[in-house]
């Protein structure tokens, strides 16, 4: 079931893309690929000389190209000194005898990884008259990474929003007539083809969804197929937009780094990034994180997609700790179709798709094709499989795998079935998909799915029939719940820095689409990933910089980790897809509560240099720190320090047999003057933890405060896990109610 969720689940279902096969130049070559070449750039070399000094590097033979054959595909300015070219492998070896040059290397591609949510997240019902949550992001400027926008769609509307702030610098790149406005207000492409840069116009969809899930106008009467209807809205609709396209048929990551590049000097205030490698990368060989903390010294804030590679442990990707590591979660709605067996059972799953139409006088006759198959892909319904299975007539079993569920059903439908029913695999709990099926079909999980087989076993002539109840509000599972692609921690880049650190809905998400699925004028899908997920936390950002302009995006992020909540609606603790507690390593701090994270109380905050200790600290040489900060450092022993030493909101740590711990955080108070703080420890269990003082006190705003705390594993303690999970909470006296959470995680080795 990942892998349906890694991009948007009505395209092709190729979610991890190949790299993107340049054509030869007019010199006969045939082994042109794009390299990324980093370089050292010279004393006193002008910004505007960058480009003219970057075709130095370049073999002699390209001198006589014509300009639409220049090998130089992409110059950067911010993110790295140094520019993408296409080059063969000859070339590029010959780049190394040249003065200035560090690196060069082929570039990777990377996978893409709402009416309903800003209620769930407890923005006020009727969003435009509301006087609080900072004007709903008026004035800021989010910088959307990802695959292009539908620049007509209702939800990029500007009606009744205020011109860009005097600082935007961007342009629109759209063809033809005006089709940016005071919502949408840039659009770029940086996808580089063997015909130049394509236009920003959205190609895969998922660009439209995310911008409006982070910053969408309010749109009346918004559903799919008649379901989730409502006014769509973005988390922060006074907000602008700008689209940087860097992802068509593939997100190579040169024009990933372009776009960011790009992005910083147009002067955005946020970065969202739905975007991500397809496996962990050390932070100086990965261009989100070269690109994000460029972005974070010039005071950007940048949220990123933790990855859709769970419920697997240490899966989470983007996760350094000046990166906002976005997980996903349920909400509590769903789009019910329910399985009645013919024993009178009734098994209740999902789908979009809910025919009116479909009213059998009888049920229907059940066949499983895994029980009478003994071809593998017959199980999943995968394209093929059932030609020469009896299935017309009949109501297929379809097992959840890597194929799009639409895909089972076209296979299903083309072989002259009646319906579907798709269960989960067991790592996929109770997690279910609503999507656009082409045949009446129902999604239910790994218990239903059990149950079902069981009753298959018990009888000789298994019938079924399926009803669809629409949507429906608080009838769904525990909510919030882990979807169960959200990628999980620890990471195995930095084990101390506690990733993901959000968690935000992600499971079948409503936001604008770039084609209508269902012959609406003003097209919507519901889809789901950590792609989804990521744009409800900008927005987030988005309302937090609207109304503390002058917080750095560490302060920012966290606001929102400090003030988010454990517990599900019904007051137990947040769970997995299997329904059993969540772990700090599932969900970081938690689900965010934004209204709280407008007000926090105190923030930890950390300054773009106090990252190059902790860089060293992680082991990296002298040069791939330097490439992460873009200046000389020095790593001597001295200035070192592990990751847990970071000004964190959280606290994350491997513990050894009598292993002793002592971290020192600084808080900035931004509640009220002359306020008093006292700390409250859940201690991990095993762990004994003390801090000093237990009392900090401000007089005034902007005051600053320290502590440390000291953990120490306990001997002789029996512990249910090698997981260890509390938290330090700074509780203020007074009326205002303050409290500022620190999630801590422990791994007991």
């Amino acid at each position: 079931m990942k892998t349906l969720f890694l991009i948007f689940l009505t395209l092709t279902s190729t979610f991890f893309f190949s790299s993107f096969s340049q054509e030869a130049s007019a010199s006969g070559e045939t082994d042109l690929e794009t390299y990324i070449v980093s370089v050292e750039k010279p004393a006193g070399l002008l910004e505007s000389n960058l480009h003219d000094w970057y075709t130095t590097f370049l073999p002699e033979t390209t001198a006589s190209l014509s300009s639409n054959q220049q090998r130089i595909v992409h110059s950067y300015r911010n993110v790295i000194t140094g520019f993408a070219a296409r080059l063969t492998p000859q070339e590029a070896k010959a780049m190394e005898q040249k003065e200035g040059f560090i690196s060069a290397r082929v570039q990777r591609s990377f996978p893409l990884h709402t009416t309903f949510t800003p209620k769930f997240l407890g923005l006020p019902q009727n969003i435009l008259r509301a006087g609080n949550a900072s004007n709903y992001g008026e004035g800021v400027i989010i910088g959307m990474i990802d695959s292009g926008i539908k620049y007509d769609h209702p939800s990029f509307s500007d009606k009744g929003m205020p011109p860009p702030p005097a600082r935007w610098r961007g342009r629109c790149d759209f063809n033809g007539k005006q089709t940016c406005n005071n919502k949408l207000i840039g659009a770029r492409s940086f996808v580089s083809t063997v015909r130049g840069i394509d236009l920003p116009w959205e190609e895969a969809y998922h660009g439209s969804h995310t911008s409006g899930i982070a910053a969408g106008c309010p749109v009346e009467g918004a559903n799919v197929f008649g379901q989730a209807n409502g006014t769509a809205t973005g988390i922060a609709p006074r907000a602008h937009v700008a689209m940087y396209k860097a992802c068509a048929v593939t997100c190579d990551d040169g024009d990933l780094l372009a776009a960011i590049d790009a992005a910083i000097d147009d002067g955005v205030d946020l970065l969202s990034i739905s975007i991500g490698p397809p496996s962990p990368f050390p932070f100086y060989y990965d261009v989100i994180a070269l690109g994000a903390f460029r972005a974070i010294q010039k005071g950007i804030f940048v949220s990123c997609s933790a990855g859709n590679d769970g419920p697997y442990p240490s899966t989470v990707i983007n996760d350094a700790p000046w990166i906002l590591t976005v997980g996903a979660s349920t909400i509590d709605r769903e789009i019910r179709a329910t399985v009645n067996l013919g024993n009178n059972v009734e098994l209740h799953g999902q789908s979009l798709f809910q025919p009116k139409d479909f009213h059998p006088r009888q049920p229907l006759p059940i066949v499983h094709p895994a029980a009478i198959s003994n071809n593998e892909s017959a199980a999943f319904c995968e394209k093929g499989s059932l030609k020469n299975i009896d299935v017309k007539g009949k109501i297929v079993i379809c097992h959840m795998g890597q194929l799009r569920i639409e895909d089972q059903g076209k296979e299903v439908k083309d072989n002259g079935g009646a319906a579907m029913i798709v269960f989960n695999e067991q790592a996929d709990g109770y997690s279910t998909l609503a999507v656009a099926n082409v045949l009446p079909a129902s999604h239910i999980s790994y218990k239903d799915g059990l149950v079902l087989k069981n009753y298959l076993i018990s009888t000789q002539s298994p019938t079924a029939t399926i009803s669809f109840q629409g949507t429906l509000i608080g009838k769904s599972q525990p909510a919030p719940q882990m979807a169960s692609f959200s990628s999980r921690g620890p990471s195995t880049q930095s084990p101390g820095i506690l990733k993901p650190d959000i968690v935000g809905p992600g499971l079948n998400i409503l936001s604008a689409w770039g084609v209508s699925i269902d012959e609406a004028t003003n097209p919507f899908n519901v889809i789901s990933g950590t792609s989804m997920s990521c744009p409800h936390l900008s927005g987030v950002a988005a309302l937090i910089k609207s109304a503390h302009p002058d917080w750095s995006p560490a302060a920012i992020k966290s606001a929102i980790l400090t003030t988010a909540y454990t517990a599900d609606l019904n007051g137990n603790p947040i769970s997995t897809e299997q329904n059993v507690s969540a772990t700090v390593f599932d969900m970081g701090s938690g689900h965010v509560h934004i209204l709280r994270a407008l007000n926090p109380g105190l923030v930890y905050d950390i300054e773009p240099d106090d990252y190059i200790p902790y860089l060293c600290g992680l082991g990296y040489s002298e040069q791939q720190v330097r490439y992460i900060v873009q200046r000389k450092v020095n790593c001597s022993t001295p200035t070192l320090i592990p990751g847990a030493q970071l000004n964190y909101p959280t606290f994350s740590m491997v513990l050894g047999a009598g292993d002793q711990m002592t971290y020192n955080r600084t808080v900035t108070n931004v509640g009220r003057p002359f306020s008093t703080y006292f700390s409250k420890v859940l201690s991990p269990q095993g762990v004994d933890v003390k801090v000093m003082p237990s009392v900090i006190r401000f007089e005034d705003l902007n005051d600053k405060a320290s502590y440390t705390v000291t953990f120490t594993r306990l001997e002789n303690v029996t512990r249910s896990s090698i997981i260890g999970q509390g938290s330090l909470v700074w509780n203020s006296i007074g009326d205002d109610g303050y409290k500022v959470v620190s999630t801590i995680a422990v791994v007991f080795v």
